[in-house]
Protein backbone atom coordinates (compact mmCIF):
# COMPACT_ATOMS: atom_id res chain seq x y z
CA UNK A 1 0.00 0.00 0.00
CA UNK A 2 2.82 2.38 -0.85
CA UNK A 3 1.97 5.75 -2.42
CA UNK A 4 -0.97 7.06 -4.40
CA UNK A 5 -4.69 6.30 -4.22
CA UNK A 6 -5.46 2.62 -4.12
CA UNK A 7 -8.45 0.28 -4.34
CA UNK A 8 -10.24 -1.06 -1.30
CA UNK A 9 -11.78 2.25 -0.26
CA UNK A 10 -15.36 2.95 0.75
CA UNK A 11 -17.62 5.24 -1.26
CA UNK A 12 -17.19 8.15 1.12
CA UNK A 13 -13.41 7.89 0.94
CA UNK A 14 -13.50 8.17 -2.84
CA UNK A 15 -15.91 11.10 -2.60
CA UNK A 16 -13.67 12.95 -0.15
CA UNK A 17 -10.54 12.18 -2.19
CA UNK A 18 -12.05 13.82 -5.27
CA UNK A 19 -12.30 17.08 -3.36
CA UNK A 20 -8.53 17.50 -2.99
CA UNK A 21 -6.39 17.95 -6.08
CA UNK A 22 -3.22 19.88 -5.19
CA UNK A 23 -1.09 21.54 -7.81
CA UNK A 24 2.08 19.43 -8.25
CA UNK A 25 5.24 21.03 -6.99
CA UNK A 26 7.58 22.26 -9.75
CA UNK A 27 10.34 19.78 -10.49
CA UNK A 28 12.90 22.38 -11.47
CA UNK A 29 16.65 22.57 -10.91
CA UNK A 30 18.22 23.45 -7.59
CA UNK A 31 21.38 25.37 -6.77
CA UNK A 32 23.99 23.10 -5.16
CA UNK A 33 26.59 24.39 -2.72
CA UNK A 34 29.49 22.44 -1.21
CA UNK A 35 32.53 23.61 0.68
CA UNK A 36 31.36 27.21 0.40
CA UNK A 37 31.27 27.04 -3.41
CA UNK A 38 28.34 26.96 -5.81
CA UNK A 39 28.65 23.80 -7.89
CA UNK A 40 28.13 23.74 -11.65
CA UNK A 41 25.17 21.76 -12.93
CA UNK A 42 22.30 20.36 -10.92
CA UNK A 43 23.44 16.81 -10.13
CA UNK A 44 24.86 15.43 -6.90
CA UNK A 45 28.69 15.49 -6.86
CA UNK A 46 30.18 12.17 -7.98
CA UNK A 47 32.70 12.37 -5.14
CA UNK A 48 30.04 11.80 -2.48
CA UNK A 49 30.07 8.36 -0.83
CA UNK A 50 27.53 5.81 -2.00
CA UNK A 51 25.23 3.81 0.25
CA UNK A 52 24.95 4.59 3.92
CA UNK A 53 22.53 7.17 5.20
CA UNK A 54 21.29 10.43 3.83
CA UNK A 55 20.63 13.01 6.55
CA UNK A 56 18.24 15.84 5.70
CA UNK A 57 18.05 19.16 7.55
CA UNK A 58 15.40 21.39 5.92
CA UNK A 59 15.02 25.11 6.57
CA UNK A 60 14.15 28.27 4.63
CA UNK A 61 15.35 31.85 4.38
CA UNK A 62 12.41 33.45 6.19
CA UNK A 63 12.49 30.83 8.92
CA UNK A 64 15.08 32.61 11.06
CA UNK A 65 18.40 34.42 10.82
CA UNK A 66 21.74 32.98 9.69
CA UNK A 67 22.97 32.62 13.28
CA UNK A 68 20.05 30.38 14.24
CA UNK A 69 20.55 28.25 11.15
CA UNK A 70 24.25 27.95 11.93
CA UNK A 71 23.36 26.77 15.45
CA UNK A 72 20.93 24.20 14.06
CA UNK A 73 23.51 22.84 11.62
CA UNK A 74 26.23 22.61 14.27
CA UNK A 75 23.79 20.83 16.58
CA UNK A 76 23.02 18.16 13.98
CA UNK A 77 26.70 17.82 13.06
CA UNK A 78 27.55 17.25 16.72
CA UNK A 79 24.90 14.51 16.93
CA UNK A 80 26.25 12.95 13.73
CA UNK A 81 29.77 13.03 15.17
CA UNK A 82 28.51 10.56 17.77
CA UNK A 83 27.21 8.32 14.99
CA UNK A 84 30.52 8.60 13.14
CA UNK A 85 32.45 7.67 16.27
CA UNK A 86 30.23 4.64 16.91
CA UNK A 87 30.14 3.51 13.27
CA UNK A 88 33.13 4.96 11.40
CA UNK A 89 32.49 2.63 8.47
CA UNK A 90 28.96 3.98 7.82
CA UNK A 91 28.81 6.56 4.99
CA UNK A 92 26.94 9.71 6.00
CA UNK A 93 25.93 12.63 3.79
CA UNK A 94 24.14 15.64 5.26
CA UNK A 95 21.79 17.42 2.86
CA UNK A 96 21.04 20.98 3.97
CA UNK A 97 17.92 22.23 2.17
CA UNK A 98 17.34 26.00 2.02
CA UNK A 99 14.02 27.09 0.54
CA UNK A 100 13.53 30.63 -0.67
CA UNK A 101 10.65 32.90 -1.60
CA UNK A 102 10.39 35.53 -4.36
CA UNK A 103 13.62 37.51 -4.62
CA UNK A 104 15.44 35.38 -2.02
CA UNK A 105 17.53 33.06 -4.21
CA UNK A 106 20.72 35.08 -3.78
CA UNK A 107 20.26 35.16 0.00
CA UNK A 108 19.60 31.40 0.09
CA UNK A 109 22.81 30.70 -1.80
CA UNK A 110 24.75 33.16 0.34
CA UNK A 111 23.63 31.43 3.51
CA UNK A 112 24.48 28.00 2.16
CA UNK A 113 27.95 29.19 1.16
CA UNK A 114 28.47 30.56 4.65
CA UNK A 115 27.12 27.43 6.35
CA UNK A 116 29.10 24.90 4.31
CA UNK A 117 32.40 26.73 4.19
CA UNK A 118 34.26 29.88 5.25
CA UNK A 119 31.86 32.79 5.64
CA UNK A 120 31.49 36.25 7.11
CA UNK A 121 31.29 36.15 10.88
CA UNK A 122 32.31 32.51 10.93
CA UNK A 123 35.87 32.16 9.74
CA UNK A 124 35.95 28.37 9.72
CA UNK A 125 32.34 27.77 8.63
CA UNK A 126 29.69 25.82 10.50
CA UNK A 127 30.88 22.53 9.01
CA UNK A 128 34.54 22.96 9.89
CA UNK A 129 33.64 24.14 13.38
CA UNK A 130 32.83 20.51 14.24
CA UNK A 131 36.18 18.91 13.52
CA UNK A 132 36.22 16.02 15.94
CA UNK A 133 37.88 12.76 14.90
CA UNK A 134 36.76 10.94 12.89
CA UNK A 135 36.02 13.45 10.13
CA UNK A 136 32.55 15.04 9.94
CA UNK A 137 30.11 13.82 7.29
CA UNK A 138 29.99 15.25 3.81
CA UNK A 139 27.66 18.26 3.68
CA UNK A 140 25.82 19.42 0.56
CA UNK A 141 23.56 22.47 0.56
CA UNK A 142 20.83 22.96 -1.97
CA UNK A 143 18.56 25.94 -2.58
CA UNK A 144 15.09 25.53 -4.04
CA UNK A 145 11.87 27.55 -4.26
CA UNK A 146 9.26 27.04 -1.55
CA UNK A 147 7.07 26.73 0.31
CA UNK A 148 6.58 23.20 1.61
CA UNK A 149 8.86 20.83 3.49
CA UNK A 150 7.85 17.93 1.24
CA UNK A 151 9.35 19.81 -1.71
CA UNK A 152 12.67 19.80 0.11
CA UNK A 153 12.34 16.10 0.97
CA UNK A 154 11.59 15.17 -2.64
CA UNK A 155 14.43 17.33 -3.97
CA UNK A 156 16.89 15.62 -1.65
CA UNK A 157 15.60 12.19 -2.68
CA UNK A 158 15.99 13.11 -6.33
CA UNK A 159 19.50 14.52 -5.91
CA UNK A 160 20.74 11.56 -3.89
CA UNK A 161 19.16 8.82 -5.99
CA UNK A 162 22.46 7.92 -7.76
CA UNK A 163 24.16 7.46 -4.36
CA UNK A 164 21.87 4.62 -3.29
CA UNK A 165 21.36 5.57 0.36
CA UNK A 166 19.91 2.66 2.35
CA UNK A 167 17.96 5.01 4.60
CA UNK A 168 17.05 8.62 5.25
CA UNK A 169 17.33 10.35 8.59
CA UNK A 170 15.70 13.72 8.83
CA UNK A 171 15.11 16.21 11.58
CA UNK A 172 13.81 19.75 11.87
CA UNK A 173 15.86 22.88 12.46
CA UNK A 174 14.07 23.64 15.75
CA UNK A 175 14.64 20.26 17.41
CA UNK A 176 17.11 19.63 20.23
CA UNK A 177 18.60 16.13 20.05
CA UNK A 178 19.61 14.65 23.39
CA UNK A 179 23.07 13.04 23.61
CA UNK A 180 23.09 9.66 21.89
CA UNK A 181 19.73 10.19 20.18
CA UNK A 182 20.89 9.63 16.61
CA UNK A 183 23.26 6.82 17.62
CA UNK A 184 20.34 4.91 19.12
CA UNK A 185 18.18 5.50 16.05
CA UNK A 186 20.91 4.30 13.70
CA UNK A 187 21.72 1.26 15.83
CA UNK A 188 18.09 0.17 15.99
CA UNK A 189 17.52 0.84 12.28
CA UNK A 190 20.46 -1.37 11.33
CA UNK A 191 19.39 -4.04 13.85
CA UNK A 192 16.07 -4.16 12.02
CA UNK A 193 17.91 -4.81 8.76
CA UNK A 194 17.48 -1.21 7.54
CA UNK A 195 13.72 -1.66 7.17
CA UNK A 196 10.67 0.31 8.25
CA UNK A 197 10.90 3.54 10.22
CA UNK A 198 12.42 4.32 13.62
CA UNK A 199 11.66 7.58 15.39
CA UNK A 200 12.86 9.49 18.42
CA UNK A 201 10.72 10.11 21.49
CA UNK A 202 9.95 13.81 20.98
CA UNK A 203 8.81 16.14 23.72
CA UNK A 204 6.96 19.41 23.20
CA UNK A 205 7.94 22.34 25.39
CA UNK A 206 5.15 24.87 26.02
CA UNK A 207 5.75 28.57 25.57
CA UNK A 208 4.39 31.26 27.86
CA UNK A 209 1.33 31.94 25.72
CA UNK A 210 -2.30 30.98 26.19
CA UNK A 211 -2.40 29.04 22.90
CA UNK A 212 0.74 27.03 23.68
CA UNK A 213 -0.32 26.28 27.25
CA UNK A 214 -3.76 25.20 26.07
CA UNK A 215 -2.29 22.85 23.47
CA UNK A 216 0.06 21.49 26.11
CA UNK A 217 -2.86 20.58 28.38
CA UNK A 218 -4.88 19.10 25.50
CA UNK A 219 -1.97 16.98 24.29
CA UNK A 220 -1.46 15.53 27.74
CA UNK A 221 -4.85 13.81 27.56
CA UNK A 222 -5.02 12.99 23.84
CA UNK A 223 -1.65 11.35 23.06
CA UNK A 224 -2.23 8.11 21.09
CA UNK A 225 -1.70 4.88 23.04
CA UNK A 226 1.03 3.74 20.64
CA UNK A 227 3.27 6.55 19.34
CA UNK A 228 4.55 6.43 15.79
CA UNK A 229 7.64 8.09 14.26
CA UNK A 230 7.32 11.83 13.74
CA UNK A 231 9.09 13.64 10.93
CA UNK A 232 10.82 15.99 13.35
CA UNK A 233 13.32 13.18 13.95
CA UNK A 234 13.06 9.79 12.26
CA UNK A 235 15.04 7.32 10.18
CA UNK A 236 13.25 5.67 7.26
CA UNK A 237 14.23 2.89 4.87
CA UNK A 238 14.92 4.20 1.38
CA UNK A 239 12.43 1.84 -0.28
CA UNK A 240 9.59 3.48 1.69
CA UNK A 241 10.44 6.74 -0.07
CA UNK A 242 11.00 5.33 -3.54
CA UNK A 243 9.42 7.70 -6.04
CA UNK A 244 9.20 10.50 -3.49
CA UNK A 245 6.25 11.72 -1.42
CA UNK A 246 3.09 12.39 -3.46
CA UNK A 247 1.85 15.96 -3.78
CA UNK A 248 -1.39 14.85 -2.10
CA UNK A 249 0.39 14.33 1.21
CA UNK A 250 0.40 17.27 3.60
CA UNK A 251 2.76 15.66 6.11
CA UNK A 252 5.84 13.55 5.44
CA UNK A 253 5.33 11.38 8.51
CA UNK A 254 1.72 10.78 7.43
CA UNK A 255 3.04 9.36 4.18
CA UNK A 256 5.49 7.11 6.02
CA UNK A 257 2.86 5.92 8.48
CA UNK A 258 0.36 4.81 5.85
CA UNK A 259 3.10 3.34 3.66
CA UNK A 260 4.14 1.03 6.51
CA UNK A 261 0.88 0.41 8.36
CA UNK A 262 -0.02 -3.29 7.97
CA UNK A 263 -3.62 -3.91 9.11
CA UNK A 264 -3.48 -7.60 8.18
CA UNK A 265 -0.55 -8.35 10.51
CA UNK A 266 -0.93 -9.46 14.15
CA UNK A 267 0.94 -6.27 15.04
CA UNK A 268 -0.08 -3.69 12.41
CA UNK A 269 2.60 -1.29 13.71
CA UNK A 270 5.55 -3.68 13.42
CA UNK A 271 7.34 -1.50 10.86
CA UNK A 272 6.85 1.70 12.86
CA UNK A 273 8.89 2.06 16.03
CA UNK A 274 9.58 4.87 18.51
CA UNK A 275 12.58 4.52 20.81
CA UNK A 276 11.88 5.91 24.31
CA UNK A 277 15.61 6.21 25.00
CA UNK A 278 16.28 8.31 21.87
CA UNK A 279 14.99 11.70 22.93
CA UNK A 280 14.49 15.12 21.42
CA UNK A 281 12.52 18.28 22.17
CA UNK A 282 11.03 21.33 20.48
CA UNK A 283 8.85 24.30 21.34
CA UNK A 284 5.18 24.38 20.51
CA UNK A 285 3.86 27.11 18.24
CA UNK A 286 3.28 30.14 20.41
CA UNK A 287 0.77 32.32 18.56
CA UNK A 288 -2.94 31.52 18.52
CA UNK A 289 -3.53 32.07 14.79
CA UNK A 290 -0.48 29.94 13.91
CA UNK A 291 -1.76 27.20 16.22
CA UNK A 292 -5.12 27.21 14.44
CA UNK A 293 -3.47 27.14 11.02
CA UNK A 294 -1.29 24.23 12.05
CA UNK A 295 -4.26 22.34 13.52
CA UNK A 296 -6.23 22.96 10.33
CA UNK A 297 -3.44 21.67 8.12
CA UNK A 298 -2.96 18.67 10.39
CA UNK A 299 -6.66 17.86 10.18
CA UNK A 300 -6.61 18.07 6.38
CA UNK A 301 -3.67 15.67 6.49
CA UNK A 302 -5.68 13.21 8.60
CA UNK A 303 -8.69 13.49 6.28
CA UNK A 304 -6.80 13.11 3.00
CA UNK A 305 -4.66 10.23 4.25
CA UNK A 306 -7.69 8.26 5.38
CA UNK A 307 -9.50 9.10 2.13
CA UNK A 308 -6.65 7.96 -0.09
CA UNK A 309 -5.82 4.59 1.46
CA UNK A 310 -7.71 1.29 1.70
CA UNK A 311 -10.38 1.16 4.36
CA UNK A 312 -8.67 -1.45 6.60
CA UNK A 313 -5.67 0.88 7.06
CA UNK A 314 -7.84 3.98 7.38
CA UNK A 315 -10.14 2.32 9.94
CA UNK A 316 -7.18 1.17 12.01
CA UNK A 317 -5.72 4.67 12.04
CA UNK A 318 -9.02 6.31 12.92
CA UNK A 319 -9.87 3.96 15.78
CA UNK A 320 -6.44 3.28 17.28
CA UNK A 321 -4.80 6.68 16.80
CA UNK A 322 -6.89 9.66 15.76
CA UNK A 323 -10.12 8.96 17.67
CA UNK A 324 -8.90 6.50 20.27
CA UNK A 325 -11.03 7.02 23.37
CA UNK A 326 -14.10 8.26 21.46
CA UNK A 327 -16.45 5.46 22.43
CA UNK A 328 -18.50 3.96 20.74
CA UNK A 329 -16.69 4.86 17.51
CA UNK A 330 -13.36 3.77 19.00
CA UNK A 331 -12.20 2.00 22.16
CA UNK A 332 -12.72 3.83 25.44
CA UNK A 333 -9.47 4.93 27.08
CA UNK A 334 -9.71 4.75 30.85
CA UNK A 335 -5.99 4.28 31.44
CA UNK A 336 -5.72 7.55 33.38
CA UNK A 337 -8.96 7.16 35.30
CA UNK A 338 -12.55 8.13 34.47
CA UNK A 339 -11.98 11.90 34.62
CA UNK A 340 -9.09 11.78 32.18
CA UNK A 341 -11.08 9.40 29.98
CA UNK A 342 -14.00 11.84 29.92
CA UNK A 343 -11.71 14.75 29.04
CA UNK A 344 -10.19 12.72 26.24
CA UNK A 345 -13.65 11.79 24.96
CA UNK A 346 -14.74 15.44 24.93
CA UNK A 347 -11.66 16.62 23.01
CA UNK A 348 -11.92 13.74 20.54
CA UNK A 349 -15.62 14.50 20.00
CA UNK A 350 -14.74 18.06 18.97
CA UNK A 351 -11.95 16.73 16.75
CA UNK A 352 -14.33 14.23 15.15
CA UNK A 353 -16.87 16.95 14.42
CA UNK A 354 -14.16 19.07 12.77
CA UNK A 355 -12.92 16.02 10.85
CA UNK A 356 -16.43 15.34 9.51
CA UNK A 357 -16.85 19.00 8.57
CA UNK A 358 -13.61 19.00 6.58
CA UNK A 359 -14.45 15.67 4.94
CA UNK A 360 -17.94 16.88 3.99
CA UNK A 361 -16.49 20.08 2.56
CA UNK A 362 -14.05 18.15 0.38
CA UNK A 363 -16.79 15.77 -0.76
CA UNK A 364 -18.93 18.75 -1.77
CA UNK A 365 -16.03 20.30 -3.65
CA UNK A 366 -15.43 17.03 -5.47
CA UNK A 367 -19.07 16.70 -6.50
CA UNK A 368 -19.03 20.27 -7.86
CA UNK A 369 -15.77 19.76 -9.72
CA UNK A 370 -14.03 22.45 -7.68
CA UNK A 371 -11.42 20.56 -5.64
CA UNK A 372 -9.23 22.25 -3.08
CA UNK A 373 -5.81 23.05 -4.55
CA UNK A 374 -3.75 23.88 -1.45
CA UNK A 375 -3.81 24.10 2.33
CA UNK A 376 -1.90 27.07 3.82
CA UNK A 377 1.18 26.55 5.94
CA UNK A 378 1.32 27.83 9.51
CA UNK A 379 3.70 29.35 12.09
CA UNK A 380 5.72 31.49 9.68
CA UNK A 381 8.24 33.52 11.62
CA UNK A 382 7.49 31.73 14.90
CA UNK A 383 10.90 30.05 15.15
CA UNK A 384 12.32 29.06 18.49
CA UNK A 385 14.62 26.15 19.23
CA UNK A 386 15.67 24.56 22.52
CA UNK A 387 18.95 23.52 20.85
CA UNK A 388 20.42 26.97 21.54
CA UNK A 389 19.20 26.85 25.12
CA UNK A 390 20.10 23.30 26.08
CA UNK A 391 16.58 22.66 27.31
CA UNK A 392 15.53 19.05 28.02
CA UNK A 393 12.19 17.75 26.77
CA UNK A 394 9.06 17.35 28.87
CA UNK A 395 5.82 16.54 27.06
CA UNK A 396 5.61 13.73 24.45
CA UNK A 397 4.49 15.04 21.07
CA UNK A 398 1.62 13.39 19.24
CA UNK A 399 0.22 13.05 15.76
CA UNK A 400 1.11 14.46 12.38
Amino acid sequence: MRGGIEDGRLWWQRAVARGFDPVPAPDGPVALVRGGRVLPGHDAPASLPGGGLGVLLPTYVARCGPAEQRTALRHVLAALAEVRAARPELPLTLWLGMQYGPGELAEAVRRLRELTGPGAGNETGAVRAVTTAPAPPDVVGFALPGPGKIRTVNAALRLARPLGHTGWLWTDDDVRLAPGCLVRLVDRFLERGATGAVGAHLSALPRASAAALTMDRVSRVTAPPAPYPAAACMLVAADVLAGGIPARRLADDGHVLFALLDPAAPDPWHDLEVLPEARGSFYRVGRAHDTLRRLRRSLYSHVTCTADHPWPAARLYLTEVLFHGLWPLAPWDGSGGPVRGAKRWAVKAVQAAWFCSVAAGLAARGSLGRPLRQVPWGDDGDFRSPAAEGRPGAVPAAGH
